[in-house]
């Protein structure tokens, strides 16, 4: 086996302070300055790192997800090799807020999208990616939600631990977010999202997140894309 991929990290977005105590820092500041008192400068410092521990609400998200394999135009197929192009296009049917999507499975995180298929030689003849007979065939999964309106004017972010391996995020058919390594966490905005920003304190608080996972390493496996040789699984394999 070769050894796992290495992939860079993920940029990560600070959570700002809120407005008021940037103003009061900047108040603050102007004074020490105009006195010349130095040494009210550094106590604010100290101030910043409170404020930017300050309580915030942390919700799971692991629950209530619905999960098929394949495109809506190229189902998969057991027996059946993946397609060559998987690629869903920047605005698929699957990410769109009507879509139905009442006849996938309803799972919970952390969930492995590949091994509840069976092995198949007949997909698989000279095994597939990661020389494994499990066909990786591309994974979607949506989850509809309500948010408080009270959280109108807030930072919201979903935390995905990870996800193997090449990831798309949308939210209400609203392309959000890439993330192609399998074995990094990665953070997605959402309170800059056009329909989040749009309905949330309107009384409309309804939404739809859909994430597409191409779990495909190519034929070679470890040898072109820096993973091994073993199962590694596919889909929202830790929390989010």
């Amino acid at each position: 086996s070769q050894s796992p991929q290495v992939c860079p990290p993920s940029a990560s977005l600070p959570l700002a302070p809120p407005p008021s105590f940037l103003a009061a820092l900047s108040t603050a500041i102007s004074i020490a300055v105009s006195a010349g008192l130095s040494t009210m400068l550094l106590l604010c410092f100290p101030l910043a790192l409170v404020s930017l521990s300050a309580p915030r609400d942390e919700v799971s998200f692991d629950f209530g997800w619905r999960f098929t394999t394949g495109l809506s135009t190229h189902p998969a197929q057991s027996d059946e090799p993946p397609p060559a192009s998987a690629d869903p296009g920047l605005h698929p049917a699957e990410a769109q807020t009507g879509y139905d999507d009442s006849g996938w499975a309803e799972v919970q995180l952390p969930h492995d999208g590949l091994i509840a298929a069976a092995a198949s030689s007949a997909a698989c003849r000279d095994g597939c990616s990661g020389k494994s007979y499990i066909p990786r065939h591309v994974l979607w999964y949506r989850k509809a939600f309500t948010l408080p309106a009270e959280w109108a004017g807030s930072l919201l972010f979903l935390d995905f631990e990870g996800s193997f391996r090449k990831t798309t995020v949308w939210l209400d058919g609203e392309l959000l977010a890439a993330h192609d390594c399998g074995y990094t966490p990665f953070r997605v905005r959402l309170d800059n999202a056009t329909s989040l920003r749009r309905r949330l304190g309107s009384g409309d608080s309804a939404h739809t997140i859909a994430v597409f996972v191409d779990p495909d390493n190519g034929d070679e496996g470890a040898r072109s894309h820096g993973s091994g040789w073993w199962y590694e699984g596919g889909g929202l394999y830790p929390s989010v």
